[in-house]
C-alpha cells in the first residue's frame, strides 16, 4: 500500500556557504529514508537535479548537484564552480526532494 505515492519534502535556501553553494534547512535527519539513487529529484525554480550524493562523490566539474554536507544539512552546487553566481538563487527559495 503506498508504493506508488511520491513523497515530498520541501525547505528552503537558508544561506550561502563561501564555496557560492546553497545551504538548505533540510537537514540529514529528514533524509535519512531518502533513497539515494536516481529515482530521487532535487528541485529548486526551474533547476532540478538527480538523485543525493554523499561528500566524496566524484562527479565531474559543472555537474548540478545535491550533496549531503559537513553543514549538517542538504546542499546544491555546481561541483567547481559557484551556483549563487551562476544561477542566481537567492535565500528562501524553495527547494523540493521527491522520490
Amino acid at each position: 500500500m503506498g508504493e506508488n505515492v511520491a513523497s515530498t519534502i520541501e525547505g528552503k535556501v537558508a544561506s550561502i556557504n563561501g564555496a557560492g553553494d546553497l545551504v538548505t534547512d533540510i537537514d540529514s535527519a529528514k533524509l535519512s529514508d531518502v533513497p539515494r539513487d536516481q529515482s530521487v529529484s532535487v528541485s529548486f525554480g526551474p533547476h532540478e537535479t538527480i538523485g543525493i550524493h554523499e561528500k566524496n562523490h566524484g562527479e565531474p566539474d559543472s555537474t548540478l548537484i545535491a550533496i549531503l554536507g559537513d553543514s549538517g544539512f542538504l546542499e546544491i552546487g555546481i561541483v567547481g564552480m559557484s551556483i549563487n553566481e551562476m544561477l542566481g538563487i537567492d535565500v528562501g527559495t524553495t527547494i523540493t526532494v521527491k522520490w
